[in-house]
């Protein structure tokens, strides 16, 4: 899927507003972390999932062997590394990676000229021992959000041919698929800038898009067959301009969750002689008209790397490096794409731009900048699309995102990146001269989302009453509320609920609650709630006019007050003590029947629960005497 694809980048300073589930949130980029040090020399591929979790990729020499490893993304923090070339003996290279939720993970790389791959399946212990696919390089790989995962490579022989391998939800074999996508396998296809790029739809259809003599094509694979309709991307002409139909390299796909949709950027050479970016749309079996989207106009400056980005209803952006060092963006909206914008300053090293769309509307492009390779650094821009108009905010603000205290970014170490769907994006490289290399990550965290409180206003007579919330929307990694009465803190948990250390007085308290993420970002419960104490016991007294004497006619009149006048009276409850049926009053008449002893009950009850009781023993007489 496009948002758990990562490619070439970097990111981490500080950036402002990023809607995300809740309107108006914000967030903010961060300085890289490290992951890993050493003798790392190359960043493979990263992926992020839906629910926040994800993954990075990367090659680091091991006694003397390069070898491929894997630190996973729990809650926003990247864990220990783990290799996952156990067992071989030769150098592994090209590793990419694939996730989706629950901590599944996909990874597939080259080790002695053999493409192999790995799985982590949810709450599995590790990754399983690689498999060997079979002889090829330069492998793609991308898993459905359900499960079903494909991986796509080129192999070596007498002719280079474009296979793909297949596996099934829940399991971790990839079988080969019997033939080559090529369209004509006795040709070389998916060689150097005609490399194979896959992309996997919520369906669990894929979509392979490749080099071949010159022209990209595109095919779909359902399962373990092979589309019989591939379509050739190359055009002739494009803006009133002709196009070299054999120059099309450097294919890119990005695919919605409907697998109907997906979009395919390359490169072609035009009659200006000059390379542009050209961007076409898949629908169902069709590819529509091609649209330019590097910005450049012809006979300017030329495309030199390219790749698309899409979110799940198909919103994202087109990205191109120029050769003159530049970056274009292109806005992608409602199906169609605005004129891209170059977004960076003057630059003197190639900036390899990727890009990132979530779920709700929020991407990042990023790009190396620097004047010289000895001083390179990372910058990002974020850009935020309103569905409900036909227009697109354009790019927020050009941000430094690499970290200075670590040395300058390596230009040829690979720049990658992706985000979750809610807009925490994740962006990892390399930084630091030999001897003080360090695998570094970097940022965009939206803060905690919205939440309410849920404990009730009323009046309740308890001295320590539990205080209760919603949870506030958060992926990356486990909040912690502060809550305070009055202004004054009263106690912090990572639950939604508090129970209250010490006792409260009677009366009303204003109570608040703040959610801080793991790195500092809050968010205030949306408006302050009022919680209402009383533990005092209604005062009550009561009246009883009239002859004690069976037969005759005796009135009650009770008054009844509340300590606090915001509580008040529920209710008061008469018992004459006779097995009469219990009168709610505060005014009653009441005829004995029979002489006797009887105990007369009044209580009284405040709204907060609170009750007083009085109980006094009277005594009736035969009809016709009177009490003395």
């Amino acid at each position: 899927m496009p948002l758990r694809r990562l490619i070439p980048l970097t990111l981490t300073a500080a950036l402002a507003t990023l809607g995300a589930s809740a309107p108006g949130a914000a967030a903010g980029y961060f300085k890289g972390e490290e992951i890993d040090s050493g003798a790392v020399k190359q960043v493979g591929g990263a992926a992020i999932a839906r629910d926040g979790d994800g993954a990075v990729t990367y090659v680091k020499n091991e006694g003397g062997v390069d070898h491929v490893f894997v630190s996973r993304l729990v809650g926003g923090a990247f864990q220990a590394p783990v290799r996952v070339d156990t067992g071989l003996a030769g150098p592994g290279s090209a590793p990419v990676i694939a996730a989706a939720d629950s901590g599944r993970l996909m990874v597939a790389f080259v080790n002695g000229g053999q493409v192999y791959t790995a799985v982590r399946l949810p709450a599995a212990p590790a990754f399983t021992t690689p498999q060997a696919i079979a002889p090829g390089a330069a492998p793609s790989i991308d898993l459905s959000i359900n499960g079903g995962a494909y991986v796509s490579f080129t192999t070596s022989g007498a002719s280079a041919d474009v296979r793909v391998a297949h596996l099934t939800r829940n399991t971790t074999t990839f079988a080969l698929l019997p033939d080559p996508i090529d369209i004509d396998p006795a040709r070389d296809a998916g060689v150097g800038p005609g490399a194979s790029r896959l992309v996997v739809s919520a369906d669990g259809t894929a979509v392979v898009v490749w080099g071949e003599a010159g022209h990209v094509y595109a095919r779909r694979v359902f399962d373990n067959r092979l589309s019989t309709v591939p379509q050739d991307l190359a055009i002739s002409t494009l803006d009133g301009h002709a196009a070299d139909p054999s120059s099309a390299v450097d294919p890119r796909i990005n695919i919605e969750d409907d697998s109907s949709f997906a979009w395919v950027t390359f490169r072609q050479r035009f009659d200006d002689n000059l390379m542009h970016t050209v961007a076409r749309r898949l629908v169902g079996s069709e590819f529509e008209a091609p649209v330019n989207v590097d910005g450049s106009g012809y006979g300017g400056d030329q495309a030199a790397t390219n790749g698309v980005a899409l979110n799940n209803r198909g919103e994202g952006l087109a990205v191109t490096g120029t050769a003159g060092k530049r970056v274009a963006v292109a806005q992608l909206h409602d199906d169609h794409f605005f004129p891209a914008v170059l977004v960076n300053q003057a630059n003197n090293v190639n900036p390899q731009p990727v890009a990132t769309f979530s779920n709700n509307n929020d991407g990042f492009a990023a790009w190396i900048q620097g004047n010289d390779p000895s001083v390179a650094t990372v910058h990002a821009a974020a850009y935020d699309i309103d569905p409900a108009k036909r227009s697109v905010a354009g790019p927020q603000q050009d941000t430094e995102i690499s970290n200075p205290d670590f040395g300058p970014v390596d230009v040829g170490a690979g720049l990658v990146l992706a985000s979750d769907r809610a807009g925490d994006a994740a962006a990892v490289f390399v930084q630091g001269a030999p001897g003080g290399r360090r695998l570094v990550a970097a940022g965009f965290d939206r803060t905690p989302g919205r939440f309410t409180l849920s404990s009730t206003s009323r009046y309740r007579n308890l001295a320590r009453p539990t205080l209760a919330w919603s949870e506030a929307f958060n992926l990356w990694g486990p909040l912690t509320y502060a809550v305070t009465l009055d202004g004054q803190p009263v106690g912090q948990t990572k639950s939604t609920r508090l129970e209250l250390a010490a006792p409260v007085t009677d009366g009303e308290h204003t109570l608040s609650v703040t959610a801080t993420d793991r790195r500092g970002q809050t968010t205030a419960v949306a408006a302050p709630g009022t919680i209402r104490v009383d533990t005092a016991a209604p005062e009550l007294s009561f009246s009883l006019a009239g002859t004690k004497a069976a037969g005759r006619r005796l009135s009650l009149s009770t008054t009844a007050s509340d300590v606090l006048p915001g509580s008040g009276i529920e209710r008061v409850v008469v018992d004459f003590g006779d097995g009469s049926k219990r009168i709610t009053a505060r005014r009653a008449r009441h005829v004995y029947t029979r002489n006797g002893k009887y105990t007369l009950r009044v209580s009284a009850t405040d709204k907060a629960g609170n009750s007083t009781v009085l109980r006094r023993q009277i005594t009736i007489k035969k009809a016709g005497k009177s009490k003395k």
